[in-house]
């Protein structure tokens, strides 16, 4: 008994692989089914720029989050940020929002802040300018904050995707606009976003093999560039509008990094008259970036 129940595994055993054999080999020939590799020091590579976007992006949000209310919202919007500060930093922003909640209430004010500049520091910690503008009965007053923040790491939650936490952060205030230098500094393989006041129509980039750049236009354009590993700078780049252009340098020289900058309306200068179009058609910036995501090359 005991050698039938025996050979009946061991016939359902060989029956088992001989099915999973056959169900793999289908799997690998079938042409719908594409093998995806990746060595390791390119996985570690789009991790890093992956980790710096997400990072820019918590900072933006936050930012906007903190310096964006009204009257109406102050309470919920302000107490929503609880989450995306360490325990300490929390505590404290609660008592000041609590202190301040009342009186804000019975004011009919809004606060808008717009991001202009994000940069991180030697020491890790990320600077940032943000244009203020509050309005109070009608009344509109312009203020520039600069702020130095620290982040710490945490748990992913449904309130916290990032897993970010602000651990620190200061503040101080000037009347007047910081000066605007069209001078970016990046880092090796290190992606920088910059925001234009216009839709950009083209780029001209001398170092195209070393910047890969990705543009989103709505209202307004997002360029995104990362600079190759041999990257070494400094560069000047052209962005063009319909009636503006910005001209703007790239460089890896100093400590501090570029990682968010809005290029101001008065950066730009009234666009130089079109050139005739030779015959052989030069792609422009939505055509790379076509190329790029489907990686297909178009008809010139």
């Amino acid at each position: 008994m005991k050698t039938r129940i025996l050979l009946l595994l061991l016939g359902a055993s060989l029956i088992w692989a001989s099915t999973v054999t056959y169900l793999y080999w289908q799997l690998k020939n079938n042409p719908r089914v594409v093998a995806v590799t990746m060595d390791a020091g390119k996985e570690s590579l789009q991790n890093m720029q992956l980790g710096e976007m997400e990072k820019m992006t918590f900072l933006r949000q936050y930012l906007e989050r903190y310096f964006n209310y009204d009257s109406n919202n102050f309470w919920q919007s302000q107490t929503s940020l609880a989450f995306l500060m360490s325990p300490k930093l929390s505590e404290e922003r609660i008592r000041e929002v609590s202190r301040l909640r009342e009186k804000i209430q019975q004011k009919n004010m809004s606060q808008a802040g717009r991001l202009l500049g994000l940069k991180q520091l030697p020491d890790g910690s990320y600077q940032t300018q943000v244009h203020l503008r509050i309005t109070e009965n009608s009344q509109k007053n312009d203020l520039y904050i600069q702020t130095q923040i620290r982040l710490n790491n945490t748990e992913r939650t449904l309130e916290n995707p990032w897993g970010l936490v602000v651990s620190s952060m200061q503040l101080t205030s000037a009347p007047t606009a910081p000066d605007f230098k069209p001078l970016v500094h990046i880092g090796s393989q290190s992606p920088v976003l910059l925001t234009f006041p216009c839709a950009i129509e083209n780029i001209e980039n001398p170092q195209e093999s070393e910047l890969k750049i990705k543009i989103t236009t709505l209202n307004i354009s997002e360029l995104q560039i990362t600079p190759a590993k041999t990257f070494k700078g400094p560069v000047s780049l052209l962005a063009s509008c319909k009636g503006l252009e910005f001209k703007f340098d790239l460089t890896t020289e100093g400590k501090e990094k570029d990682l968010f900058v809005a290029f101001p309306e008065s950066a730009g200068s009234v666009r130089r008259k079109e050139i005739a179009p030779s015959k052989t058609h030069k792609k422009d910036i939505y055509e790379k970036t076509i190329e790029n995501v489907l990686g297909i090359e178009l008809d010139q």
